[in-house]
């Protein structure tokens, strides 16, 4: 069993000297101002060591100056434990309390001599109580001074002092609350029931450090929202940040490869200018070649249409001639046809009838006048010269009819042979048109073959051959660049990981070489640390110590027992009780010659200077240290910079690349566009030119067929002629058979005519005969009708005469004319044809030679428009060169790049590119802008928001791509997300450790409350309660909503977690608001540290005096009269002292406290009584005070208080009563 057992005061609060013991109850008895008071708080200052709340009022001294008015003032506490008792001793040091421990019980020899003086120095002392016992050294820290009472003793420097714990216990703390709470009858606190009650249970320290959560969550809601804007989408789905940031990289990027791309526009465009002035002169020489082969087609076209005009004026000509001859053919058939010409031919064809007829009838006339002959001789000569004449008449006829035979087959073979030659003529004609046809026809199969050749060599032939195949090559060249821009872009970013490894590597050895280096000094900064401490050590405990006494007692102790005796061990022990003897040159009865010992004691001021040296070495090797560390740092920012300006360079290569690799896909669009273009024009050019070509194919089979028509057509005209010719052959020769049928028939008419006339003669000149037989008389009738044929056939032949030469007219014209009218008409067709020919001759002829023509003229312009261009270009390139806005001085100095365009594209599309740069800087700035106007200037991310220069905005944009390329943003979600989920864990567990012992709480107010319905000795408070409720503490509420939150999504919770967007969506929501809410809550109450275990629950606690109840309440100013009131809260903290000392008497063993209660007569003698029962069946012990004393019994010592003629107070015994 431990208590404290007795309280000495010497020289202390106006008491000289007094014992009081505290075995048992004690009751204090005096009037006011005796210093009752006085020792109860003396006795409250052994359990709290805490001079402000020994409820001194101020206006009063100070607890130093009123206890301790004196270098030889001392309060003595012996402590009574199981293997003896212990003492502590408090006095004033330095102007304030100590305090040193005595390993012995009090004696009263070892503060007053035998004059009954209180000695003051402490050597004195510490002679007195002897080197056999343990005292320790001076304890100026009141802290742990309580912390040796109550056993808070598991330090190794504690370790000491264990021995001198009346309890073991590091949460002790509010035990000495509660009975400074009892003496200064303090309102009954809730909060402080809770933490008493806490402490009581466990000695391990559970809280939640809200600093360390303060500090690490301060910057959480920015830095959530930093990194949070790299996730979150609007409405459309989109992450605007990432598209900004996109943006800027993207706008960035293309800069620089625009930048680039100018460059080498404008080395092109220097190649584009030499290579035009080198083109010109060779152009205009073909311009003058080919002028001159223009004038040569012209000069030919010229003297073919002279050629022409001469044989087509003798064809006209000749024509003329033929048709000259048709009109007078036409004139003469239209007058001999007006003359009756067949009438006149068919009268003049009978004149030598006529003239046989005359000479007929004029034989006859004559032979029927002559005069009367005979009869029958008469008309027998007349009947024989009629059948003489019959006879002769058809004679002549036959000789006519054969004459007319023969001279109508003479005809028909002249007709024939006409015809024959018509026909050759024909044929001759024919064949020239023939030969002219199939000339045409031939030319225009050539023409065909020549066409389909064309179409052949058209379908073959890529009219926009170049421009595909620079497409096509554009094309190939873009996918080989990207292609070797990936490889490159992976070997650059091999190469900068590989570099930024290197600067690792080497900072690591860099910081190994520098650890290495400071570890030898921190070892050696240790050694001398330890030197110092050692110094330290023992200039501490240099006073008290046997060296002290040394100093004091026998001042020559260097030369002797300072040879041999150890420093540390012995000279600057404190144990040894070192006293003066009569062998004052013997060690131990030996006498020793110490002058053969070489060896010097330190003095104190030999010491410090020996720990100011050390301190400079210390102070070298600190140094040192910082040089070490400003070394490394200053390597590591050597090798960093070294580093980061290869990487940047490589890293500026990288996003140039990248930048040219971001425009492959839109160039490669716009190629596969142009080549998509190209393709179309060629297969719209082949489409056009099939047409044409079809067309053309077309025209010549048109012409082929109007060729062969007229092949047929002038076939059929010479069969047509041929059948004209042979029928016109069959015709005259039909005609001329039909004239000689006609003649035969007309001659034979004739014989029939003239033998019918004859036969009439001879019926005639029978009837004559007969008559003139029968009267012989002249026939006049006869006669006279002989006269009228006479005169009809003269006359007939007078009209013969006078159209003969008609006849003979006819006849030569249509010997010369009318007869060769098919002819001549055949002669004219002949010359139409070759007219007809030679147009069409003259007309390919010049088709081709103006075709020709053509050519060369597209030819020719097509050069003057190509120098044109070239001239255009290279004046549009001067006016670029000389324009300062976009050419400004020593940009064109880039050299020379290969390339097919020219200088009029060029210029426009460095132009445009400029233009473009231009704008494209503006869009980039203002995408820079609208980035870090996402971010404040402390951002999570160290963004840059101050932007100046050009240079600022691609620096921003070049640590972005960096940031972005580098996926930094996912370092800083790993690291946040792991930062913030860990507190959350660590959250968890903490409140987690908070509220495990929850239940053991509950027990132990249950226990509370049993314990005073089972222990309760003051009738008047009929119930104490307490009840623990949910914390109203809105934080507490927060933390164990985290907990509950935690717990439920322990497997949703990941390194991601806190940035994931996928099905864990609310999980982390609910997480970050929780985050939030933390943070509010702490910086809302910046000056709260820690959340305890008190905080987990809310403490009510109810008390009924009597008829008065105060509910369940936290806290309690009064309760019911001033008696009643000291009495419920001494009795609640009674019990909570109780909680505390049963808990810790478990592990440590029984001890027994003391509560002060200061003017007890407040109370009555039956709740005196009562109250002492209830503190001492709890082994509490109870030391009160009051004007007089009653219930003696109760009490095992009783003590008067009363002044003597000093004013110092004196202590009597009156009684001990020892059943108390």
């Amino acid at each position: 069993m431990r208590y404290l057992n007795k309280i000495i005061f010497l020289n202390s609060a106006h008491i000289p000297y007094a014992e009081v013991k505290l075995d048992g109850n004690v009751h204090f008895i005096g009037t006011q101002g005796v210093g009752k008071s006085t020792l109860l708080r003396a006795l409250l200052f052994f359990y709290n060591a805490d001079k402000l709340k020994l409820g001194i009022p101020k206006e009063k001294k100070s607890f130093d100056a009123f206890y301790f008015p004196y270098s030889n003032s001392y309060i003595i506490y012996e402590v009574m434990r199981e293997n003896g008792a212990y003492c502590v001793v408090a006095t004033k040091s330095q102007g304030r309390v100590a305090f040193r421990f005595v390993d012995a019980s009090f004696e009263r020899d070892w503060f007053i001599n035998e004059h009954n003086e209180v000695y003051s120095e402490w050597g004195r002392i510490r002679e007195r109580i002897g080197g056999k016992r343990q005292i320790t050294s001076q304890i100026t820290v009141y802290e742990m001074y309580r912390d040796i009472i109550f056993g808070n003793n598991r330090k190794q420097d504690m370790t000491p002092y264990r021995k001198f714990a009346i309890v073991e216990s590091a949460k002790y703390q509010n035990i000495p609350r509660t009975i400074q709470n009892v003496f200064l009858n303090s309102k009954l606190d809730a909060d402080f029931i809770k933490d008493t009650i806490i402490r009581s249970m466990t000695d391990e320290e559970v809280f939640v450090d809200l600093s360390f959560y303060r500090s690490q969550i301060k910057e959480f809601e920015q830095e959530y929202n930093d990194v949070m804007l790299w996730f979150t989408k609007n409405k459309n789905g989109e992450i605007p940040v990432r598209k900004i940031a996109d943006k800027v990289i993207n706008s960035y990027r293309d800069l620089i490869y625009s930048h680039k791309q100018i460059d080498e526009e404008r080395a092109e465009l220097n190649y584009a200018e030499r290579r035009t002035l080198q083109e010109i002169p060779h152009i205009r020489e073909k311009i003058n070649k080919t002028e001159v082969e223009r004038e040569r087609s012209i000069r030919l076209i010229d003297e073919l249409r002279e050629k022409y005009n001469k044989e087509r004026d003798t064809l006209v000509s000749g024509k003329g001639g033929i048709e000259t001859l048709l009109k007078q053919v036409y004139e003469k058939r239209l007058h001999y046809e007006q003359i009756n010409i067949e009438e006149i031919i068919k009268r003049v064809a009978q004149e030598g009838l006529q003239n046989g007829e005359l000479a007929r009838i004029s034989t006859m006339k004559e032979e029927l006048t002559r005069a009367y002959q005979d009869v029958l001789s008469k008309y027998s000569s007349l009947f024989k010269n009629l059948d003489a004449d019959l006879s002769l008449f058809e004679n002549n006829k036959q000789t006519q009819i054969l004459e007319k035979r023969s001279s109508v087959a003479e005809r028909q073979e002249k007709a024939m042979a006409q015809s024959r030659a018509e026909e050759d003529k024909v044929r001759a004609a024919s064949e020239e048109k023939r030969q002219m046809v199939e000339q045409r026809l031939a030319q225009l199969r050539g023409e065909e073959m020549q066409m389909k050749l064309k179409q052949q060599k058209m379908l073959h032939e890529e009219h926009y051959k170049k421009e595909i195949s620079d497409c096509e090559a554009g094309i190939d060249e873009l996918r080989r660049r990207d292609k070797e821009l990936d490889l490159q872009i992976r070997r650059q970013q091999m190469d900068i990981s590989q570099r930024r490894n290197e600067c690792e590597l080497k900072r690591k050895e860099l910081e190994m070489a520098a650890q290495r280096s400071m570890d030898a000094v921190r070892r050696e900064k240790a050694d001398v640390e330890g030197q110092l401490q050692a110094l330290d050590a023992l200039i501490e405990k240099r006073e008290g110590s046997f060296c002290d006494w040394l100093e004091q007692h026998n001042p020559g102790w260097r030369e002797t027992i300072g040879k041999v005796a150890d420093e540390e061990s012995v000279l600057y022990n404190h144990e040894l009780n070192p006293r003066l003897t009569d062998d004052a040159g013997t060690l131990f009865g030996v006498s020793l010659n110490l002058s053969a010992i070489d060896r010097s004691i330190r003095t104190p001021e030999e010491m410090k200077q020996e720990r100011a040296a050390k301190q400079i070495v210390y102070q070298e090797h600190c140094n040192r240290l910082t040089r070490l560390a400003e070394e490394l740092n200053e390597n590591i920012s050597l090798l960093e910079k070294k580093y980061s300006k290869q990487i940047r360079e490589m890293a500026e290569q990288q996003h140039l690349m990248e930048a040219e690799r971001g425009q492959i896909p839109y160039k490669l669009k716009n190629l596969q566009a142009d080549h998509a273009t190209w393709k179309t024009k060629e297969e719209e050019w082949k489409r056009v030119r099939m047409e044409e070509f079809q067309a053309g194919l077309n025209e010549i089979a048109h012409r082929f067929y109007l060729a062969d028509e007229e092949k047929k057509k002038y076939l059929s005209e010479r069969e047509k002629q041929l059948k004209a010719c042979q029928k016109n052959y069959k015709d005259a020769k039909t005609e001329l058979q039909l004239e000689l049928d006609r003649y035969v028939d007309e001659v034979r008419q004739e014989i029939d005519r003239h033998k019918q006339l004859i036969e009439d003669q001879k019926r005639e000149l029978r009837q004559a005969q007969d008559a003139e037989l029968n009267g012989k008389g002249a026939d006049v009738a006869t006669i006279r009708k002989y006269d009228e044929r006479l005169a009809e056939i003269r006359e007939e032949l007078r009209y013969i005469s006078e159209h003969r030469n008609q006849v003979a007219y006819y006849e030569k014209d249509k010997q010369e004319l009318f007869d060769k009218e098919p002819a001549m008409r055949s002669r004219k067709k002949e010359y139409e044809t070759k007219l007809s020919a030679l147009d069409e001759r003259f007309a390919l002829r010049r088709e081709k030679q103006q075709n020709g023509l053509k050519e060369i003229n597209t030819v020719l312009e097509k050069l003057k428009l190509e120098l044109q261009i070239l001239e255009s270009g290279l004046a549009e390139a001067d006016a670029f060169l000389n324009d300062e806005t976009f050419c400004p001085a020593g940009a064109m100095e880039v050299g020379e790049k290969p390339t097919r365009k020219n200088c009029d594209t060029l210029v426009k599309e460095l132009k445009s590119l400029i233009v473009s740069f231009i704008r494209k800087t503006e869009d980039f700035k203002k995408a820079v802008m609208q980035f870090k106007g996402y971010f404040s200037a402390k951002n999570t991310f160290h963004f840059r928001t101050e932007l100046i220069g050009e240079q600022d905005y691609y620096d921003f944009a070049s640590n972005l791509c960096e940031f972005v390329d580098n996926d930094k943003i996912s370092d800083y979600q790993k690291h946040i997300s792991g930062r913030y989920t860990d507190i959350i864990r660590r959250i968890s567990k903490e409140v987690g450790d908070l509220t495990r012992n929850e239940s053991e709480i509950r027990k132990t107010i249950g226990d509370i409350n049993d314990d005073f319905i089972e222990r309760n000795f003051a009738g008047v408070i009929k119930e104490i309660s307490l009840r623990p409720l949910p914390s109203s503490d809105k934080l507490m509420q927060l933390l164990l909503e985290i907990k509950k939150f935690s717990d439920e999504n322990q497997h949703n919770m990941g390194e991601a977690d806190l940035f994931s967007q996928a099905s864990r969506e609310d999980v982390n929501a609910t997480a970050v608001r929780y985050l939030l809410s933390f943070m509010k809550h702490l910086l809302d109450d910046p000056g709260r540290k820690q959340l305890a275990l008190s905080d987990t629950f809310k403490l009510e606690f109810r008390v009924k005096e009597n008829d008065n109840d105060t509910g369940w309440v936290e806290k309690i100013a009064n309760v019911g009269s001033d008696g009643t009131d000291i009495l419920v809260k001494a009795m609640v903290n009674i019990m909570l002292i109780n909680v505390f000392k049963e808990k810790a008497s478990r592990k440590f063993g029984d001890f027994k406290i003391h509560c002060m209660m200061d003017e007890i007569g407040k109370l009555h003698p039956n709740n005196v009584k009562g109250i002492l029962d209830f503190a001492n069946c709890r082994n509490i012990l109870l030391v009160n005070s009051s004007p007089t004393t009653y219930n003696v019994e109760d009490y095992k010592y009783t003590y008067l208080l009363n002044k003597d003629g000093h004013s110092n107070t004196q202590v009597v015994p009156l009684l001990k009563y020892s059943k108390a």
